[in-house]
């Protein structure tokens, strides 16, 4: 006969599964009531929590978002994922130092994380900080980045990084190349193209169209 232990393990398994599966599907607040039942059963449940921080940070409740991953780590210290998804939350906040921070130690960890690599590229050549912003280093995680898989995304990253280091024939044929993969076609890409071929930065692209 299972016992009330085991019974309670499998109960928060499941809830979590579905959790994860609301949270793929977009159904944030099933996600959310499904990730409680797991946690009542399990408080113990880091990836719960990780996953918490997923569906808080969809919601742009960022504090929430930092509550949870704080408590994700402090039951499983020094996890990449964790570090990673914490640094996400501290740039949504515009906690720039912290990001970088966190990013960094992901990479001390695992420093062929190409996620990360273009994470933090995108931090140095986006912040809206000027302090923080810093081109030749963003470049070099970028292009990292890109040699380690040169998606959509990541490409972007890199014309950012190119134009902030004013190379923008170079920004220029990232964002084309770029643009051209993704699919459907990235209507941001499209208009920051233009704005490199103009010889302007995100920076300045961002402050001209008022968006992040």
């Amino acid at each position: 006969m299972r016992g009330s232990k085991a019974d309670c393990i499998e109960e928060a398994e499941g809830a979590f599964r579905r959790a994860v599966s609301d949270l793929m599907a977009g159904r944030l607040s099933s996600a959310l009531e499904n990730l409680e039942r797991c946690l009542a059963c399990d408080p113990g449940f880091a990836p719960a929590h990780s996953i918490c921080a997923a569906v808080h940070l969809r919601q742009d409740r960022f504090e929430e978002a930092l509550q949870d991953i704080d408590r994700a780590l402090e039951l499983r210290r020094g996890n990449a994922g964790d570090l990673h998804n914490r640094a996400v939350i501290w740039t949504a906040l515009e906690k720039y130092d912290r990001a970088i921070e966190d990013y960094e130690a992901v990479l001390q960890i695992d420093p062929g994380s190409a996620g990360t690599l273009n994470n933090l590229a995108w931090v140095l050549v986006t912040a809206k900080d000027p302090r923080v912003r810093d081109g030749p280093r963003a470049l070099a995680y970028a292009l990292e980045a890109v040699r380690r898989g040169d998606t959509p995304a990541w490409l972007d990253t890199l014309a950012a990084a190119y134009a902030e280091c004013g190379d923008f024939e170079n920004a220029v044929a990232s964002e084309e190349e770029a643009y051209r993969r993704s699919r459907p076609p990235n209507e941001l890409f499209r208009r920051r193209l233009e704005s490199y071929r103009d010889g302007r930065t995100f920076t300045e692209w961002r402050e001209a169209h008022d968006e992040k």
